[in-house]
């Protein structure tokens, strides 16, 4: 907005003349000399416009500035409360979760970012949705596969996600859980971990059995991750998951790796 040549008046100043604007600056000429003030930031409480139209349009201007200002404060504000509710989060020690592909669809999941915890096979809610009570949002939901005609012991790790920072697994009653926005990978054919080579068959036999996902410890969801960035040092998505395995050690309360 051109205001030069307009007439104003200062709260303590008196009457002046706008003779320049420059960025956020506007320079006012008083009787007794030029004064320099911030744009528009002082029309809210120092200068009036004589122009009223043009007055009007500053103060819409202060108006839609002033709803910015508080909506990134609150956007602010939210994220520091998510960040505390994470950093004082009881943590279980297997609230981990590896998905075997039974009820979900490869496609469809890395389409759209969403799995489904499948459904209860018996008891009293045998056929509702499998409520993933353990799953928080320092989890980790773990992609596997096994494709048809390949043996149970070649199961893949073909990708993984975080939750999103407000998930509560005890609130989630229709199965559905969506991945945190920043914190996913999807790893390429040539890119697979195997699954059970990171479980003792005394204590873990090498059977998936049928339901749709799996709890595991932190500790392994750790060496999984930290496996991960090994084997993509090399690629474009070392970032992505250097990132991700940051994230996974901060809301875990782990200490990195990296920083041995």
């Amino acid at each position: 907005m051109q205001l030069e040549g307009n007439t104003i008046t200062h709260k303590t100043f008196g009457r002046g003349i706008v003779t320049g604007m420059s960025d956020n600056i506007i320079t006012i000429s008083f009787s007794h000399g030029e004064k320099k003030f911030l744009y528009p930031d002082a029309f809210s409480e120092f200068l009036v416009l004589h122009n009223n139209r043009m007055q009007k349009r500053i103060k819409d201007m202060l108006f839609q500035h002033e709803q910015e200002t508080a909506h990134c404060k609150q956007i602010e504000q939210e994220k520091q409360d998510r960040l505390n509710r994470l950093r004082t989060l009881r943590l279980s020690p297997n609230s981990q979760a590896a998905f075997g592909f039974l009820e979900n669809s490869k496609q469809d999941v890395f389409s759209s970012w969403t799995v489904f915890t499948g459904h209860y096979l018996s008891g009293y809610s045998k056929g509702k949705p499998r409520i993933p009570n353990k799953l928080k949002p320092n989890s980790v939901c773990l992609l596997t596969e096994c494709p048809n005609g390949t043996s149970e012991e070649k199961r893949k790790i073909i990708g993984a996600f975080m939750m999103r920072d407000d998930f509560d697994g005890a609130l989630c009653t229709d199965g559905k859980i969506h991945s945190h926005e920043n914190y996913k990978i999807k790893l390429q054919e040539d890119q697979s971990l195997l699954f059970w080579n990171y479980f003792d068959e005394s204590d873990c036999p090498k059977r998936w059995g049928k339901t749709e996902f799996k709890y595991f410890s932190t500790e392994i969801m750790h060496k999984i991750l930290y496996d991960m960035l090994t084997l993509l040092a090399d690629s474009e998505h070392h970032e992505t998951i250097t990132h991700f395995y940051n994230y996974f050690c901060n809301v875990n309360r782990l200490t990195s790796l990296l920083e041995e």
